[in-house]
């Protein structure tokens, strides 16, 4: 991919011997060079990580990003000093399990296999995650349970958050699945119980393939929070 070639040059002028390592993580990891041109997820490691640094690849990260109107679109990339990254897997537990799993070094050290995550930090995360998607979700309604709009706007975030919870409750129960978010669905209900037919509704929604009229909205709502208060009962007794 011409686009992905140019951010990583970029980088290694602006980073000349500093760049230790740059590479993809997440759902676009396995695939060949040619299926990769847009969402793709980016980690990039230096020696260090000071503020003139982020201000130098700036203009390059955006243009990374995709400013126009007709782009292909790039999550913002991952920025870490070496010494930050190393130090990091007790706080972002779920994502560097997730890493660990899913990645593709581009360029220079392989600094993802010296990494270890501990199940307790795993599901403390797990268990601050669920709490706060909960939280957030709840006042959301609260303060928007007069828009419908406003709801439907909140359900597809909700969408994307449980997915990752999900795949740590997994991880914890040392449960391997593929990653078709369907399959994570049907494992976590086999061993939580959950509603499968409302996560499988929230996914249908996400992808665009599903729309809700108004009481749907408010049904789906009031599940999402019963769900979500079973969930994190869950997690709190693993």
């Amino acid at each position: 991919m011409k686009k992905l070639d140019n951010f990583l040059n970029e980088l290694k002028k602006i980073f000349p011997n500093r760049l230790k390592s740059v590479f993809i993580y997440g759902a676009k990891a396995h695939l060949e060079p040619k299926e990769l041109d847009s969402d793709i997820n980016l980690m990039v490691i230096t020696d260090t990580l000071n503020g003139e640094d982020v201000k130098e690849v700036s203009a390059a990260a955006k243009k990374w990003m995709g400013t126009g109107l007709f782009d292909k679109k790039n999550p913002e990339p991952v920025f870490m000093g070496e010494d930050e990254w190393m130090n990091s897997s007790d706080v972002y537990a779920m994502e560097y399990s997730d890493i660990i799993k899913n990645h593709k070094i581009l360029y220079g050290e392989n600094l993802i296999c010296s990494i270890n995550v501990k199940k307790e930090d795993l599901r403390l995360q797990c268990e601050t995650e669920t709490k706060n998607l909960l939280m957030r979700f709840r006042s959301h309604y609260l303060l928007n349970a007069d828009s419908v709009l406003n709801i439907q706007k909140s359900i597809v975030p909700v969408t994307k958050s449980f997915i990752a919870i999900f795949k740590a409750i997994l991880e914890l129960n040392d449960i391997t699945v593929q990653k078709s978010p369907y399959e994570i669905i049907n494992k976590i209900h086999e061993i939580t119980a959950i509603d499968k037919k409302l996560f499988e509704k929230l996914l249908c929604i996400k992808e665009n393939h599903c729309k809700l009229n108004k009481k749907e909205t408010y049904e789906i709502s009031d599940r999402i929070i019963s769900e979500l208060t079973k969930l994190l009962e869950y997690v709190n007794n693993i």
